[in-house]
Order: C-alpha cells, then sequence, then structure tokens
C-alpha cells in the first residue's frame, strides 16, 4: 500500500511534469507568434493533449494521496485503539498505590518525630527565656543576656536555644520539614515543582477528593498502614 510520503511524491512530481507540459505548450504558441514557421497546429494540438494528461495525472495523485492519508490515519487509529485497550488491561496500580501508602506513613512519621524535638526545644526555650527576664529584673545592670553567665541562651520565636561554646538547637516547624522534603525529592524538577504549587495553591481537600476519583483503589489505600 502506497504510504502518505510516497504519494506525496509521486503528486510533486506529476505537478512538475504537468506544469512542464503547460509551458511547452505556451512555448509553441509563442514561437507562432513569433513567425517560426517549423511549429505546426498538429504539434501544438499533441502537446495540448499531453497537457491535459499531465493535468489528470496530477488529479489522480491527488486522489491516491488522500486515499493514502485515509488509510494511513486508519491504521494509527487502530493501533492506538489497541495499545489503548492492552494498557487498560495490563495497567498494574498496586506499585503506585503501595509506594502512596509508604509515602504518607514515612510523611507522617517525619512530621511526628519533627513536632516532638520542636516541643522539646520549646519547653526548654519557655523556661530559658523565662528566667533570663527573671535574672535581669533581679540584676537590671546585667544587659539583656544574663543568663550567658550561666552559659545559655534561648528564645521562643524563632524557638531556639544555643549553649554557648557547645552548640545550638533549632526548632523546625513540621510543616516546613515535610515541604523542604518534597522539594529535595522533585530534584529542582520546573514542572514537577509547578505541579505541587498547584497543590499547594488549592484546597488540600479538593485536590485528594480528585485524585480519589482519578487513582481507583487510592482511598482504601490512605486508610491502611504501611507494611513492615
Amino acid at each position: 500500500m502506497t504510504t502518505p510520503t510516497e504519494a506525496r511524491i509521486a503528486l510533486d512530481t506529476a505537478r512538475t511534469e504537468a506544469e512542464q507540459a503547460r509551458d511547452l505548450v505556451a512555448d509553441l504558441a509563442e514561437r507562432v507568434r513569433e513567425g517560426d514557421e517549423d511549429v505546426t497546429g498538429e504539434q501544438i494540438l499533441a502537446q495540448r493533449q499531453l497537457a491535459e494528461l499531465a493535468g489528470l495525472r496530477v488529479e489522480a495523485a491527488e486522489r491516491k494521496l488522500v486515499a493514502a492519508e485515509d488509510a494511513d490515519r486508519d491504521a494509527r487509529a487502530k493501533a492506538i485503539a489497541a495499545a489503548a485497550r492492552q494498557l487498560i488491561d495490563e495497567d498494574d496500580l498496586k506499585p503506585l498505590l503501595d509506594a502512596t501508602r509508604d509515602a504518607v506513613t514515612a510523611l507522617k512519621h517525619l512530621l511526628a518525630v519533627t513536632a516532638a524535638r520542636t516541643e522539646r526545644i520549646r519547653e526548654v526555650a519557655v523556661q530559658a527565656v523565662h528566667l533570663n527576664e527573671e535574672l535581669k529584673t533581679a540584676d537590671p545592670t546585667a544587659g539583656p543576656w544574663p543568663s550567658s553567665a550561666y552559659g545559655f541562651r534561648a528564645q521562643t520565636y524563632p524557638v531556639h536555644v544555643a549553649v554557648l561554646g557547645e552548640g545550638n538547637a533549632n526548632a523546625v516547624r513540621p510543616g516546613r520539614m515535610a515541604a523542604a522534603v518534597l522539594a529535595f525529592a522533585l530534584d529542582d524538577n520546573r514542572s514537577l515543582a509547578g505541579e505541587a504549587r498547584e497543590v499547594f495553591n488549592a484546597s488540600f481537600g479538593a485536590v485528594i477528593e480528585r485524585l480519589k476519583a482519578e487513582v481507583p483503589g487510592l482511598d482504601e489505600a490512605l486508610q491502611q498502614p504501611a507494611e513492615g
């Protein structure tokens, strides 16, 4: 069967030949106008017939191109339909659902660990800030950080505790930690980052409900804890 590419080449060739045939008719006619008595009516008539035939071949080539494109389009549509059926038949959601369940479980654990650490730091920070205020009240000349004499400083916003010369403990808000992990996982992929921003700019509930509708079994997977 002729392909569309082959049909286009044949059409281009037919058009070129038709144009050349018409040019020959015009050339013969112009030679007569210039007084060339060697040109006969039979020659002009024969060339016009050849030009007409060439024109008909162009029309034939055009029809063949349409037929080739129709056949090619039909074949591609049938192939895509078969591929789509195979995709539906073989689409296995289990790896996606398992990965989703594992990711949610891990993220919840991260949030819990981060929140617990933040609360421990906050508890010490509140006590440290309160005592620093007591020390300032007891000795107005001690400056803004009388607690430094005991080797520590602290503040409650942002939550921070420092032991001078030894180290610092900075609380991290759980939501920011989760977002940072997501950003790291996206690995500077601008397309994925754009998709994530769409989620953060929308109602989380609406996004989850839409995903549940798009991914069969997601609702059940989110309700089950990850194995192991």
